[in-house]
């Protein structure tokens, strides 16, 4: 059975937030969450959860909250209507707008009953163009203040109950790289059907937008997200490189391993080897307390030891680290955490470490040698320092 945020958790972040509205003298909120389906691919629907405790996986939603009185959650279809009747009825009214072009509408008629001063807003920057339109003008004559930045650093402190999702959220990466290892030695086995066992052995355990990418060959030079690019069969010398991507309850978690078929070469187990010592310089990093910024900073010094190549120089290389929470990326976590961020900006302005934290390390880089290397695992910082949350075994996987 699925978990849940109790709403008693929820109820209490609503008021953190409208304590936020009273000090800006803001009297009320208004925004827009992307469709949960879009997974890691939008910023905006980990706001609408934040603030109601669910949000449509098919359909975007706006939530329009006013400092004192009743919310509400303005909807599309029947079946997101449906859904958060369900899982958010406790936030206030949910109201159908029938169809995007209604949703202007609706928001105007909320403006006009509330006559506010002040008004905050999030998610503008994903809304569709007419409906943008349709907004601005319902807002015109508001003072309008960006309470994106504020809602980032409220759900850097994190309710135990928010862990537990990341928690289960790690044991199922963990499920979906058994399932890779285990289904790279089938007979006839090819990438495409290896990447459905994974993600459906997401679905099976109860993820959201459960996902993967995987590499099938003896010196990967990148990364597939695409069934069509991986249709060939696993060979008898093959890296089965993969990395996991869901959410569990809308809480993000990842996990990257290499498995290999063969023999591995002294130089592949040496850089595997130098992977696990990069995530742990990056582990010890994170103490409460610290800059954020550290932990980036001690993986990437890690990666400038072992690749011969800079990072702009590198034939592939991604992010070596980010912050996972309602988002794939935490955005109040991105820029510390960001390799090229603007380092003039590290010090008070700089985000602190704080316990409950949930951080994905994945150092990764190239070599002439050997290809394209990389590890993950999530990380939880505690009240002295920091565990791995994701439990497979580190280290290159014999298949």
């Amino acid at each position: 059975m699925n978990r849940e945020i109790p709403v008693d958790v929820l109820r209490k972040r609503l008021d953190r937030v409208r304590a936020w509205m009273a000090e800006q003298d803001t009297d009320v909120l208004i925004g827009y969450g992307a469709p949960g389906w879009m997974g890691s691919r939008t910023l905006t629907a980990g706001y609408v959860r934040y603030l109601t405790g669910w949000t449509s996986s098919g359909l975007p939603a706006m939530v329009v909250l006013p400092r004192e009185g009743t919310a509400s959650i303005i909807t599309m279809g029947p079946h997101d209507t449906r859904a958060f009747e369900l899982r958010s009825s406790w936030f206030g009214d949910v109201e159908r707008a029938g169809a995007a072009t209604g949703w202007g509408k609706t928001v105007a008629e909320h403006v006009r009953r509330l006559a506010p001063g002040r008004v905050a807003t999030f998610g503008f920057g994903e809304v569709p163009y007419p409906l943008a339109v349709d907004l601005y003008a319902a807002l015109d004559g508001h003072p309008l203040v960006d309470a994106e930045p504020a809602l980032d650093a409220l759900r850097l402190v994190r309710d135990p109950e928010e862990i537990e999702m990341h928690r289960i959220g790690a044991g199922i990466s963990d499920a979906m790289i058994q399932a890779a290892m285990e289904g790279a030695v089938a007979d006839g086995m090819t990438g495409d059907r290896l990447m459905a066992t994974i993600e459906n052995t997401g679905r099976l355990l109860g993820a959201g937008t459960p996902g993967t990418w995987l590499t099938l060959d003896e010196h990967p030079v990148t990364t597939y997200m695409e069934a069509m690019e991986i249709a060939k069969p696993v060979g008898p010398n093959d890296r089965v490189q993969l990395g996991t991507n869901l959410s569990y309850q809308g809480y993000f978690a990842q996990g990257l391993r290499i498995g290999v078929r063969g023999k591995p070469s002294a130089k592949l187990r040496e850089y595997a080897e130098h992977l696990i010592e990069i995530q742990d310089a990056g582990l010890a990093a994170m103490v409460p307390g610290a800059k954020l910024h550290t932990v980036s900073d001690a993986i990437e010094s890690g990666i400038d030891k072992f690749c011969p190549y800079e990072r702009d120089k590198d034939p592939f290389r991604f992010q070596s680290c980010h912050g996972l929470g309602l988002n794939y990326v935490e955005p109040g976590m991105a820029r510390d955490l960001n390799a090229r961020r603007d380092r003039s900006r590290d010090g008070d302005d700089g985000v602190t470490i704080v316990e409950g934290m949930v951080i994905e390390v994945h150092p990764n880089f190239t070599t002439p040698e050997v290809g394209h290397v990389c590890a993950g695992d999530m990380a939880l910082v505690t009240s002295t320092g920091a565990e791995w949350l994701t439990k497979f075994p580190r280290g290159l996987f014999q298949l």
